[in-house]
């Protein structure tokens, strides 16, 4: 079994690496493994890979992610695995227009409301909020559509690791919560 403790490079933000990649791609020797978003995010676990008749067990330190186009392994002139994030079917939220400033933080205050009663997970990419769909798209349209949040636009669409996995924002939140009881007031 193949053990990862760290992550080499990058083909995509490094120059060298990329060089070294493109040579080896070429030559047939790189071998893009598939990983889904939350696999992404864990530093431990086991990889299967039939196709190379091989197993990889990722032990990365606490926090880190893989990104797309991260190199697992690599051995001169023999072989490259790099990380591939599958693409994921997601929300994404904008806000668009000119708002005053106090608008825009009682729209961002209500989105997180609506967003953190669903306890779905997000992840904040500059100006667009990625929620992966966690119910069916109508079920999530209509909690958005029920909050009636000026300001705010969505779309479904289809996104790849490469659109959200950057050094800025390491992983989507997905933050605890308890069902104690309390009391609103009004």
């Amino acid at each position: 079994m193949l053990i990862v403790n760290e992550i080499l490079g990058n083909v995509i933000a490094d120059t060298q690496w990329k060089k070294i990649y493109n040579q080896m791609s070429c030559d047939g020797k790189v071998h893009a493994i598939m990983f889904s978003r939350l696999e992404s995010e864990r530093c431990r676990l086991l990889k299967r890979l039939p196709e190379l008749n091989e197993e990889m067990g990722i032990d990365l330190k606490r926090g880190m992610v893989l990104h797309n186009g991260d190199i697992l392994y690599y051995k001169t002139e023999d072989k490259m695995f790099i990380a591939n994030i599958e693409a994921e079917e997601m929300m994404m939220l904008k806000f668009v227009g000119k708002v005053h400033e106090d608008a825009l933080f009682e729209a961002a205050v209500r989105l997180g409301h609506a967003i953190g009663n669903q306890h779905w997970q997000i992840k904040v990419v500059g100006k667009t909020v990625f929620v992966p769909l966690a119910l069916d798209r109508k079920v999530m349209e209509s909690v958005i559509k029920t909050h009636d949040i000026p300001g705010i636009e969505y779309v479904f669409a289809e996104v790849g690791g490469e659109k959200i996995s950057n050094e800025r924002y390491e992983h989507f939140h997905n933050f605890p919560h308890g069902h104690n009881p309390h009391i609103h007031s009004h």
